[in-house]
């Protein structure tokens, strides 16, 4: 989702206990940024394959039971 978001500075964040792809201008101050899309492609590069995403997305599930 967040790799193919076309909003303008999309971000991966956890909202309400609820994890969201928005664009970082709608982010309230109780969401946390887990991820940014350009981090995203500064990573992986624009493709992503299905195995990179859920390297990736194990990566982000650390950093949230951290």
């Amino acid at each position: 989702m967040l790799a193919r978001s076309r909003a303008v500075d999309p971000v991966l964040a956890l909202v309400d206990d609820e994890i969201v792809v928005i664009p970082a201008a709608e982010l309230a101050g109780n969401g946390r940024v887990l991820c940014t899309q350009q981090t995203l492609v500064r990573e992986l590069g624009a493709e992503v394959s299905d195995i990179e995403a859920e390297l990736f997305a194990g990566r982000l599930t650390n950093l949230l039971n951290d």
